[in-house]
């Protein structure tokens, strides 16, 4: 009986570690998209700007054109996996149950 639940303790810490997703965005990439954005009305500037612009703007380097294909993520979309985890924590609980009480029936 206590082999049994330091198993179960163990899938569940295992379960737990492996379930921490972690993501990071290393690329730069342009997207075309057909949207516009569009300014009504005049610009009348007030004064001159402060503080004056650098004279040379460095952009990264954009190396590939990504064309969207299917839906976009939308904001603050996230997939998490602990749910999945959760189900197939519970699907297995069961199954040893059903499997047990089978066993005991049998004898």
């Amino acid at each position: 009986m206590i082999k049994t639940k330091k198993g179960w303790l163990g899938i569940a810490l295992l379960m737990m570690v492996c379930s921490v997703s972690v993501a990071s965005a290393l690329e730069v990439q342009q997207v075309e998209t057909k949207g516009s954005i569009g300014f009504t009305g005049v610009y009348e500037p007030i004064g001159s700007p402060d503080p004056t612009p650098p004279e040379s703007i460095e952009t990264p380097p954009i190396t590939d054109i990504a064309k969207p294909g299917g839906s976009l993520p939308q904001t603050n979309d996230r997939s998490s996996s602990w749910l999945m985890w959760l189900g197939i924590l519970i699907l297995s609980i069961v199954f040893f149950q059903w499997k047990k009480t089978k066993k005991q029936i049998e004898n």
